[in-house]
């Protein structure tokens, strides 16, 4: 789904392959369709045979191929989460689930970074696990977790403490309440979004007396500000030598014989020079603008 509209196409697909064979999905054994996209959670039959729904789904519409996972020890993984059956009780359990590829590497404490994106890699991941986990003992188990990916990334035991309780405090609150979230209407200020460049303490400073300003003679404004870090050295400085035309690949070119003026354009994937001794450049040279009855024109040479 490396395109913008693929998944909006994969939308409609699924949409369309869901009217049109549900009722044969539930003749096969389908109880239950819940669906993501192009992905699926399907509860069926005990007795269901799996490879006779699969084979309805890929004969659809043949260049797509579906494929299926079954639970294993009870747990079955659908996206981030993990779905754990407890058939004594005849209910489902939910927590994060994390590929087996994940390293735990987040935003680094000790990266030059402004603070307030540090610690949106832990409440963000705090957010996860209230949203996804639902037993008390699943979610304990995930702070945990999340204390040990914090560790590993240098961050301080005290900072993160704080984080994860704070957004479990507003999410008890929540609960208990059983009202629902709703901004300042009270608060009629405009607001103007900011940047300003990342320099440690410098940045903080800035912000602190600007909005110090604002309070006294802008009383209208509401200033939020965002920080970037300074960009790369990478972008002032060249790492990697400019290659020249003609050494240039998967390109659109454009040859002019000197004898009869005539022009060809052609295509290639491969290097420019290798084409266009093809079309009789001297391998013995580099300069094949100036060999042989064609010229090669730099400004008719461009990516294709």
């Amino acid at each position: 789904m490396g395109a913008p509209l693929a998944p909006i196409i994969a939308d409609i697909f699924m949409a369309y392959l869901e009217t049109t064979l549900m009722d044969e999905l539930i003749s096969l054994g389908v109880c239950e369709w819940h669906r993501y996209v192009d992905d699926t959670f399907v509860f069926i039959n005990p007795n269901a045979n799996v490879n006779d729904i699969l084979s309805v789904l890929n004969f659809f519409h043949p260049p797509m191929k579906f494929t299926y996972k079954v639970e294993k020890d009870n747990e079955l993984e659908f996206l981030e989460v993990k779905v754990i059956r407890i058939p004594e009780r005849h209910t489902l359990e939910t927590t994060i689930y994390r590929k087996p590829t994940f390293t735990g590497l987040i935003t680094n404490w000790n990266s030059y970074v402004p603070i307030e994106y540090k610690k949106s890699s832990i409440t963000s991941m705090t957010d996860r696990a209230l949203r996804i986990c639902s037993t008390y003992q699943l979610l304990s188990t995930e702070f945990n977790e999340i204390r040990k990916i914090a560790k590993l990334n240098d961050y301080p035991t005290s900072m993160v403490d704080t984080l994860i309780g704070i957004k479990f405090s507003k999410y008890r609150n929540k609960q208990q309440s059983n009202e629902p979230t709703t901004k300042n209407s009270n608060d009629n200020r405009q607001i103007i979004y900011v940047e300003i460049p990342y320099i440690k303490t410098t940045t903080s400073e800035l912000k602190k007396r600007t909005q110090h300003l604002a309070s006294k003679l802008r009383t209208d404004l509401n200033i939020k500000f965002f920080s970037k870090p300074p960009p790369n050295t990478n972008t002032y400085f060249q790492s990697k030598d400019p290659i020249t035309k003609h050494m240039l690949s998967d390109v659109v070119y454009s040859v002019k014989c000197k004898d009869c003026g005539q022009l060809y354009i052609g295509k290639t994937e491969r290097q420019c020079i290798r084409r266009l001794q093809e079309h009789g450049a001297p391998r013995t040279t580099f300069n094949i603008q100036q060999q042989g009855n064609h010229d090669l024109d730099d400004s008719e040479l461009r990516r294709s």
